[in-house]
Order: C-alpha cells, then sequence, then structure tokens
C-alpha cells in the first residue's frame, strides 16, 4: 500500500465521493456530472490530473455499468440503441486518434486544454439541465431513427473519450422518446456499458490506464454497488428535482472553478 502514500486523507475522501456519485448515477440518479470535476480539483501532480483522472476513472465506469445493469437488465430498450453504436465506435476511434494519443496525436490537446473542455461541457450540461423542461415542452414523441442515432452517437463517442461527458448527448438522445423512468435509466446504463467497453482497446493501447490508478481503484473498489445500490434507491424513492438542482449547482461552481485553475 505504498502507493497511497502520495494522496492524502483528504484527496482520498474525494476520489471516493467521485466515485460514489458516478456510482449513483450509474444506478440512475443523476448526480454524475459532478464527479469528474471534483476528480480532477483534487487529483496529486496537477499537471497531469485531467489525463490521469480520465484514464483512472475508465476501468471504474466499466465496473459500475456491470453493477448498474444487474439492476436494470430487465429495463433495458436494446432496440434504440442499435441506432447509435456504429456511429457511437467510429467517434470513440477519431477521437483516439487526433486527441488521446500522446505521441502520435494530430490535434496536441494539452492538459490545460482538457481541464477547460470538461469545465466548458460541465457548464453547457448546466444549462442544457435548466432549459430541459423547455425543450420537452416543445417536442413530441419520437422514435430512433438511423439519421439521428448516427448524430447523437458520434458526438456522444467523441465527448466520452475526451472526458466522460457523453450524459447530456444521451440525455438528447433519449428525452424525446419519452421513456418511463426506469426504461430511461436502463437503456442509459446499456449504452454506457457498451461504449466504455469499446474505449477500454484504446486507452489501453495508447497507455491511458496506469498501473496506479487500477491498485487505487482496487482499494476503493467497495465504494462502486454502494453507489450504484444507493443512486437505484434514490430512483424509486425520491422525486429528486430539489437534489438534483443543488447537484447542478455544485457542477456550476466546480465546473468554472476547474477553468479557472486551468489557467
Amino acid at each position: 500500500m505504498e502507493f497511497l502514500s502520495q494522496y492524502g486523507a483528504s484527496d482520498l475522501f474525494w476520489i471516493e465521493l467521485s466515485l460514489f456519485l458516478t456510482g449513483m448515477s450509474k444506478g440512475g440518479f443523476p448526480v454524475g456530472a459532478i464527479a469528474l470535476p471534483v476528480l480532477i480539483l483534487v487529483w496529486p501532480g496537477q499537471a497531469q490530473a485531467a489525463r490521469a483522472a480520465v484514464g483512472f476513472m475508465l476501468p471504474m465506469l466499466c465496473l459500475m455499468d456491470v453493477v448498474a445493469l444487474a439492476f436494470y437488465w430487465h429495463k433495458v430498450q436494446w432496440g434504440r440503441l442499435i441506432y447509435l453504436m456504429p456511429a457511437t465506435v467510429a467517434g470513440v476511434a477519431l477521437a483516439s486518434f487526433l486527441f488521446v494519443s500522446d505521441e502520435s496525436a494530430l490535434i496536441a490537446v494539452s492538459d490545460r486544454a482538457l481541464k477547460i473542455m470538461i469545465g466548458a461541457l460541465g457548464i453547457l450540461f448546466v444549462v442544457y439541465f435548466a432549459a430541459k423542461k423547455w425543450i420537452l415542452r416543445h417536442i413530441h414523441a419520437s422514435e430512433p431513427t438511423w439519421t439521428k442515432g448516427s448524430v447523437f452517437g458520434f458526438a456522444a463517442g467523441i465527448t466520452s473519450t475526451l472526458a466522460h461527458a457523453a450524459g447530456p448527448v444521451m440525455q438528447m438522445y433519449l428525452l424525446p422518446q419519452q421513456l418511463e423512468k426506469k426504461k430511461f435509466a436502463g437503456t442509459s446504463c446499456a449504452f454506457f456499458w457498451m461504449l466504455n467497453l469499446v474505449k477500454l482497446l484504446p486507452f489501453a493501447m495508447l497507455g491511458r490506464i496506469q498501473p496506479e490508478g487500477l491498485k487505487l481503484g482496487a482499494v476503493l473498489l467497495p465504494v462502486i454497488p454502494l453507489g450504484v445500490a444507493f443512486g437505484w434507491w434514490l430512483t424509486h424513492k425520491t422525486e429528486q428535482k430539489h437534489y438534483t438542482i443543488l447537484i447542478y449547482a455544485v457542477l456550476l461552481i466546480t465546473s468554472i472553478a476547474l477553468i479557472v485553475k486551468a489557467f
């Protein structure tokens, strides 16, 4: 456990909290967007904090997806995901080729730029949340198509590869379909399970998953099922309106702080 010496007690607490919040989101309670900005802000070694945190989170997300699927397997609308996956794989491949590789990237993305992107995506997430009710009032229930699936799948592949930030994209794809909340949560969970498995290959090949991160994840492993189970319970037991507003307020603050820290 010598590798833990680089993390202070407060660092470990915030990393655990980030994993717990992400697990809650996988369980169906939408608080995961705050997790990555918080994780980057507290990650040791700020010079490469964004890259390290994104790489650390991917194996954790894969484990969370498996636990969440155990809760929602029978609620997944698999037919709605067929339209997404070809373009999603293409988005992951393009983002990996252009941005993720340190040595051969065609477009170099520094850790500072990655922090700014993640902070900006967080702010856009808050804006989207604020406008969601207006959007729902002005759209009619619709079924998925190849055109919609290709657009949203490609966007999800790129944003998820850069910053695990495809949540808003998936919401924009599924919300017009007006699914019951458990089916919505289950279908989202299944999509991210497939997406994160696809991302494992380029992340591993490009050295984004580090042994130290895997060791830390193994130590914090018990947090994952607890977070997923708590999120599943909250999804079934609460209205979540006021709590969600609080979370998005915190997300806005942390996203702005992340951008300021990048400069």
